[in-house]
């Protein structure tokens, strides 16, 4: 449906005075490309470029208007000291406009899956909006809440941090009714400093939450429980737990890639579940699903588990690859390795990048991820980045035999198409900036092109 006001109530909203312009608005930008007619152009800039020079550009694509720190002789500009600020300022101001509950999500792993498969389950009896992608920081987030319109009934937004008091100030923008956080783990450590910093920052979602809203209590994490125990409105726990809420009974492993669960208060449901911590939200999309009236659960979950962007699993004939590359830090490591190991292939190979941001304790993180790789048995180890060495220290201490640091995306990928089983199964994973679907992409390109035997693995 959208939205539409007059280029006056912005400016009022965002307390600028003098604009005699009533343009009618129907849109934010930040972005030239995709800008449409009848948006508004907010000019952020960064270390290296200054927004205003792309407001000519927004006027010539259809822009009705823009928000700058300098005047515009293309177009009606409204001029403000901080367009970031302006932004964020106008979200907020957006976002009253709508009595709706809105979930925010944060947590050192599994924020965007938890989303996904929450928005997915909610959306089976609600036009629900959520957070696109990542897009959950101090600029994704005023852009999620400006989609908001009168269709939307639910949202679900993502809230990323890596230093304090960035999730109270998105709060401040999104007002939740209902928070929780995934997990607390050791991602940003570079930033924060210690996981209980980590926490504190967490725990900052709770602040702008009401008496009469509703906190998900994720019952497995200790820090989780100790920030719960802080908030006077509703908790809702979902976990293992005899009192939780929401509860897994017991689990069951059909086969690689799908398991039976029984559920509290839901019954049986089956999910192609490739590891027991992903379970856990799952449970969180069930939790909030209860709490508003949602009876379907298998389906919504089972689709969007598939269209997942985390451990993606596919097969090159009988070779099964594990597409993990989205992101990676120890925790989401873990879950990832034990995922590898549960594969039921005889020839593991963890084909692994850096776990970026973790401050001064990277050395020993990526050790003990080495070790976890051991311990799970898994048979072969490729590492790069400033700390493979680690990863492969560890590996070999904890018994992998075969653990090497190997630097090019096309050598990893040379190394498994030359050595690994047709049968093996091999987990690429790596912080974003470590680019491990190029690893995959080699893959690919060798066996399409391989002669012999090794090109009926494609077909």
């Amino acid at each position: 449906m959208g939205w539409t006001y007059s280029l006056k109530e912005i400016a009022s909203a965002l307390g600028v005075v003098g604009t005699d312009n009533d343009s009618a608005i129907e849109g934010v930008s930040t972005d030239t490309r995709t800008i449409k007619e009848g948006d508004l152009f907010v000019a952020l800039s960064g270390e290296n470029f200054d927004g205003n020079s792309f407001i000519d550009k927004a006027f010539e694509n259809g822009a009705a208007a823009a928000i700058g720190t300098a005047p515009n002789s293309n177009g009606p500009t409204l001029i403000v000291e901080n367009t970031l600020d302006a932004l964020q300022q106008l979200s907020a101001w957006h976002r009253n406009h709508y009595d709706i509950p809105l979930l925010a999500i944060t947590g050192s792993c599994g924020k965007t899956t938890s989303k996904d498969w929450t928005t997915e389950v909610l959306g089976t009896k609600f036009k629900t909006l959520k957070t696109e992608g990542n897009l959950n920081n101090e600029i994704g987030c005023p852009q999620t809440l400006l989609q908001l319109d009168d269709d939307v009934e639910f949202a679900v937004v993502e809230m990323g941090a890596n230093h304090k008091g960035e999730i109270r100030r998105l709060c401040e923008l999104a007002r939740p009714t209902e928070s929780v956080i995934t997990m607390v783990g050791s991602s940003h450590l570079e930033g924060f400093g210690s996981i209980d910093d980590i926490a504190e920052a967490k725990g900052e979602i709770i602040e702008h939450l009401s008496s009469s809203g509703t906190f998900y209590l994720n019952s497995v994490d200790q820090r989780c429980r100790a920030i719960a125990s802080g908030f006077a409105g509703k908790t809702v726990s979902y976990g293992r737990e005899t009192t939780d809420a929401v509860r897994l009974v017991s689990h069951e492993v059909l086969e690689f890639g799908k398991m039976r669960l029984v559920i509290e208060p839901i019954g049986e449901i089956v999910l192609p579940i490739y590891s027991v911590p992903h379970v856990q939200n799952a449970l969180l999309a069930i939790a909030v699903g209860v709490q508003h009236g949602v009876t379907s659960f298998e389906t919504p979950l089972t689709d969007a588990i598939k269209n997942s962007s985390r451990l993606k699993i596919s097969h090159l004939g009988e070779l099964c690859v594990i597409d993990d590359t989205y992101n990676a830090n120890p925790e989401s490591m873990g879950v990832a390795v034990e995922c590898l190991a549960n594969s039921g292939s005889n020839d593991t190979w963890a084909v692994l990048g850096e776990m970026l941001e973790l401050g001064p304790t990277s050395e020993t993180l990526h050790r003990n991820l080495g070790e976890k790789l051991g311990t799970e048995g898994i048979r072969h180890v490729l590492a790069r980045g400033l700390f493979a060495h680690a990863v492969v220290d560890g590996a070999k201490q904890a018994g992998v035999q075969d653990a090497r640091v190997v630097e090019e995306h096309n050598a990893m990928a040379e190394v498994v198409f030359r050595e690994a089983d047709s049968d093996a199964a091999v987990l690429f994973k790596g912080s974003r900036g470590m680019t491990m679907e190029k690893a995959i992409d080699r893959l690919i390109f060798n066996l399409q092109n391989a002669p012999s035997n090794h090109g009926e693995l494609l077909k």
